[in-house]
């Protein structure tokens, strides 16, 4: 029988503190199982996933206009390469970094737990050696067993035809100043209420040099607490704010998410969970899953997760346009500001699908049931019903996406069909929760009855 491990989490101070309280230590919890519930047959009631109402007006929360001008701000600074000094405050990486920080201090209430803090990152290069700073915004969860999830993205600029110099215009509007202004703008969003889940908000700096920022967040932060912090999920915001090929031709109204091989790695389960859920809300970009943890050439901050072992994915737009990147050309003008509030409401709707819905189900079994495979699980006591998502093992994306009533089991001939499942349980409100692991069904089979 297989179990889902509670997560032990400890949240402690690193790196210089910014203006408030160290971040608060919390207690692991172990779980308990329940006991199996009495056989009953579970009937399909719909194939349409549940929508809940309180996500809804979250989504409509999202405010075009502050995306926009969180992207005019970072481009004002001229360059945000790591190298970038100036006597002048609204110019450079130190600018751009001065900027974060305020606006989410500006988040912090007397009701919420938002703690921001910064890291402190050594960078050397081009023999140049220098100190810019991860920017951490930290929202603890009701709910130790729910986890952590990391949401980044980095705010560093740099033109690759004068990758070491501090000096030369990087204006960075799209890459990645979209990605920045979507992940304030979700702090802003999920700072007024509480949260199941514990969640990490990093503007990463020195993505454009190595990853360095990423890097230093794993090894130097998560990895030396006592236990190490190990995130559920990591989210990487990077290039989401323009959708337009080179010659100006928009793509589809979809968002690319790459996340490392095998198929049924952490990472690839984990761009399948945000594909199902971000089909549930109107207003979002559908998630196109990729088979690769990054497109050829390039690299993200997620690869530094998925280096650790840590499930991490990458959102970027549907389409590139490659003449702009990381050059004096990728400014203001080239935002689609309509895509980019989609693309923020995207990752808005999955973010709070995977952190505040009830916990998927345990000790999944598959059995023979009046000569039927019968998939039965622990019952969840919040849900009123499941999702059971399946798929065969060459495939990158569910197959079959089925929703049931409250009954802990589900009965269907075409279960022979698939290789794999994950479950999530959903509550009365129709907030569907994080799905479970996937589980390969032939680890699943126990006798007949």
């Amino acid at each position: 029988m297989r179990f889902f491990a509670a997560w032990l989490i400890v949240l402690i101070a690193a790196g210089c503190n910014v203006g408030g309280a160290s971040p608060a230590t919390l207690r692991a919890i172990v779980s308990t199982s329940a006991p199996n519930a009495p056989l009953n047959t579970a009937t399909p009631i719909s194939h349409a996933l549940p929508v809940d109402p309180t996500i809804t007006a979250r989504l409509d929360d999202v405010q075009s206009d502050r995306l926009i001008i969180t992207i005019d701000t970072l481009v004002k600074a001229g360059t945000r390469h790591v190298l970038s000094t100036s006597d002048d405050p609204r110019h450079g990486i130190e600018a751009a970094r001065t900027f974060i920080v305020s606006q989410l201090r500006a988040l912090r209430t007397d009701s919420n737990v938002l703690q921001v803090w910064t890291q402190p990152v050594p960078v050397t290069i081009g023999g140049v050696t220098t100190t810019p700073e991860n920017v951490v915004a930290v929202l603890g969860g009701t709910d130790l067993n729910a986890g952590v999830i990391v949401v980044g993205a980095h705010y560093d600029s740099v033109d690759s035809a004068n990758q070491y110099n501090g000096v030369a215009p990087a204006p960075g509007a799209n890459a990645n100043g979209s990605g920045v202004a979507a992940l304030l703008e979700i702090v802003r969003i999920m700072a007024g209420t509480k949260h199941r889940t514990t969640l990490m908000f990093v503007a990463f700096t020195a993505e454009e040099s190595g990853r360095q920022g990423s890097l230093a967040f794993i090894a130097d932060y998560l990895n030396v607490q006592t236990p190490p912090i190990v995130p559920r999920a990591m989210l990487n915001l990077d290039t989401i704010g323009g959708n337009l090929s080179p010659i100006g031709q928009p793509g589809p109204d979809s968002l690319r998410a790459f996340s490392a091989d095998p198929n049924d790695s952490g990472s690839r389960a984990l761009a399948r969970q945000m594909r199902l859920a971000a089909g549930i809300y109107p207003g979002t970009l559908a998630i196109v899953v990729q088979s690769s943890s990054e497109r050829n050439g390039h690299s993200g901050d997620q690869q530094s997760f998925e280096a650790a072992g840590l499930p991490a994915i990458r959102l970027i737009e549907g389409v590139e346009d490659t003449s702009r990147q990381r050059s004096p050309r990728d400014t203001l003008d080239g935002i689609q500001s309509s895509y980019l509030l989609a693309a923020t409401r995207t990752a808005l709707a999955v973010l709070l699908v995977m952190t505040d819905g009830p916990s998927p189900p345990t000790e999944l079994t598959l059995q023979s049931v009046n000569g039927l495979p019968t998939l039965r699980w622990n019952p969840v006591s919040e849900a009123v019903g499941y999702v059971i998502a399946l798929r065969r093992a060459t495939s990158i994306t569910f197959e079959q996406v089925t929703v049931t009533d409250g009954a802990p089991q589900f009965s269907d001939p075409t279960l022979a069909s698939y290789d794999w499942c994950a479950i999530a349980s959903f509550d009365g409100h129709g907030l569907l929760g994080a799905l479970s692991a996937e589980y390969a069904l032939t680890t699943l089979a126990t006798p007949t009855h």
